[in-house]
């Protein structure tokens, strides 16, 4: 690997050859060596190298994520070449002997996170690292830790709680010394964690941060695999339904996204706009200027995001992969950096074809969508874009853009992979978080808070077009200064509408003479649907009537939030965590998490002539392996 800049009188790419190599050789011990000397910790560089090893531990659990959130779900199904494990993992008939069912990568994770804080306190102490360098690499750290537990807890629900760096994994198997924390205990102290590191910026690691490497003939943008400290933190408050402050830890990252961006309208804003022929849609569904109606302008850009690599920026006024993707892990397909989806998703040459995408997830979900204007069953998010039939098979194509070469480009620029070929050292990338997962969650938090009305229009086509009041008698007010920002109804025809509240206030206006012009950040959003060239929801009038405070109208919007977010996230290991955090909400007004859980998985069972999912209390979490 190697750099493209120099600093500090070394060039980076002997110090990152370095870092590499000495942070896999600690990392990359045997499970009962997973911590290593103080010795290794002298400088900030020391520090950024323990970091970017922490990573590359988090870069292996890719399988383990995915599968246990999309196969224990409703959108994964196995086919005849799974592994017992994963027969009985989707099933839910695992036992604590089940390879999924063991945590130990995820706590080789936390294991190596304590260790790092532990020594980065020394540093801080024995001044061998500044507090202006300490605080967002200390606050990086803590943010995996929780992150790593976070997962543990979605699935196994009771687990070993430890902070101190210990010299094996093995010591947790002693219960007495680790007294296990239940999920509703786990959430509040992760919060707990994360609120008080030094900083919730974003990481500055002079080593690693805007740096750009190239392995195995492949260049990869290093910013997009660091967590976001705010996302994170905004997950752990929607877990613990606390709305308001999720929303508000989602906005500070779309806030902060603004201020470092020049392209405040583009950023993570799920934007799109028309395609006239010659300007380049976003990552959008769409069809040529007046020809919606005719199915050869139709043009794919949605799909894209999972093809282009992690260097793509694009320009000012276009939109790169780093305007929707937030946290990724790219895999150059080298010996040591070789993507898991292949052996999981593939059926030719080195794929092994041991999961698919469910019968359900395709018939009933993306097969049955609409788009707008022409009316077409079609949801371009679906068929050859999340998956697509390979001799005749569903295959999971999300993760296998990398795989596959582009066969052709068509005459609209929608690419098209050739299923004929494939790349032998198996690239690919593993897709943790982007814009539209951001803008569902905000939409969540914004919805049980109160305001289901912005959630709508996050949900469906946009700030704009839920916004745009107009007079008593249906016509256009008269000054558009009141009009397209997220906003109470006006309470007649000449009295500006009343702003929704921070965080909830999302400015979409774009105004010209004769009035005052305005170009605010959201003027673009389409919306989730939106941007998918689908119809808005069907739903009913009281969703839409302003009453932003309509209990009927938050549990009809939250249903489809979560419904949505199967056909825009499928497969990018969420599912069974939104099904079960939304459950667990529920779950206050009387009805069982394992009974919502069971009704929720149970479509996946009988598309496949399966009868029913049989979730219990008793299997609704893992055992957890000794």
């Amino acid at each position: 690997m190697k750099f493209k800049n120099i600093t500090s009188g070394l060039t980076l790419a002997i110090l990152f050859m370095f870092s590499f190599s000495s942070c896999q050789d600690m990392l990359d011990t045997n499970s009962k060596e997973v911590v290593d000397s103080s010795e290794n910790y002298n400088n900030v560089y020391d520090a950024d190298n323990a970091i970017w090893g922490l990573y590359s531990k988090v870069s292996k659990l890719a399988e383990n994520v995915v599968v246990l959130n999309e196969l224990r779900a409703d959108l994964m199904d196995v086919t005849s070449n799974a592994t017992v494990d994963q027969v009985n993992l989707n099933n839910h008939t695992e036992d604590s002997t089940n390879v999924y069912c063991n945590p130990t990568a995820f706590y080789e994770v936390i294991l190596n996170a304590n260790d790092i804080l532990r020594n980065f306190n020394i540093m801080l102490a024995d001044k061998k690292m500044s507090k202006d360098n300490y605080d967002p690499r200390y606050s990086d750290v803590m943010a995996v830790r929780c992150w790593a537990y976070l997962q543990l807890g979605i699935h196994f629900k009771n687990v070993p709680y430890v902070t101190d760096p210990l010299q094996s994994v093995n010591i947790l198997k002693i219960d007495s010394l680790f007294p296990k924390l239940s999920l509703d205990q786990l959430i509040p102290r992760l919060i707990s964690d994360m609120m008080s590191v030094p900083t919730l910026s974003i990481n500055t690691l002079a080593t690693y941060y805007n740096k750009t490497i190239t392995d195995n003939g492949k260049s990869f943008y290093l910013n997009l695999q660091f967590i976001d400290k705010h996302i994170l933190l905004g997950d752990l408050f929607l877990w613990n339904d606390q709305y308001v402050e999720a929303a508000t830890q989602y906005k500070a990252y779309m806030d902060a996204a603004d201020v470092s961006s020049s392209k405040t309208n583009i950023k993570n804003k799920v934007s799109g706009w028309v395609w006239a022929g010659t300007n380049e849609p976003r990552f959008q569904i769409c069809y040529q200027r007046y020809k919606d109606q005719d199915v050869t302008s139709f043009r794919n850009m949605w799909k894209e995001m999972f093809y282009r690599s992690s260097t793509d920026a694009a320009n000012s006024s276009t939109m790169g992969l780093q305007d929707e993707m937030i946290w990724m892990f790219s895999y150059s397909g080298s010996s040591s950096s070789a993507t898991p989806f292949v052996k999981l998703f593939a059926n030719t040459g080195q794929g092994s074809y041991q999961i698919k995408p469910s019968a359900y997830a395709i018939d009933s979900l993306w097969e049955t969508q609409v788009q707008q204007a022409n009316g077409f069953v079609f949801d371009g998010r679906g068929r050859e874009s999340s998956f697509d039939y390979v001799n005749g098979q569903p295959v999971v194509l999300k993760y296998l853009y990398d795989y596959y070469p582009v066969n052709n480009i068509d005459v609209n620029k929608t690419i098209h992979l050739n299923y004929n070929y494939y790349q032998f050292s198996k690239p690919g990338k593993w897709f943790l978080y982007r814009a539209a997962l951001l803008h569902l969650r905000y939409a969540e938090a914004a919805n049980r808070a109160g305001y289901p009305r912005l959630a709508y229009a996050l949900l469906n086509n946009g700030i704009m077009a839920n916004f745009n009041w107009s007079k008593s008698d249906g016509t256009t007010r008269a000054d558009k200064s009141g009009v397209e920002y997220s906003s109470f109804p006006p309470v007649n025809d000449v009295t500006a509408a009343q702003p929704y509240p921070d965080p909830f206030y999302l400015d979409a206006r774009q105004n010209d003479a004769p009035y005052t012009f305005l170009r605010s950040p959201w003027r673009d959003n389409a919306g989730i649907r939106g941007r998918a060239f689908l119809l808005n929801i069907s739903t009913p009038d009281y969703v839409h009537d302003g009453n932003d405070d309509h209990n009927d109208s938050i549990q009809w919007i939250e249903k489809a939030l979560i419904k949505e977010a199967a056909l825009e996230c499928g497969f990018e290991g969420q599912r069974w965590g939104d099904l079960l955090r939304v459950a667990r909400r529920n779950a206050k007004g009387g009805k069982s998490v394992a009974l919502q859980m069971n009704d929720a998985i149970s479509p996946k069972f009988r598309a496949a002539g399966k009868g029913s999912a049989n979730i219990t209390d008793t299997n609704l979490f893992l055992p957890m392996k000794k």
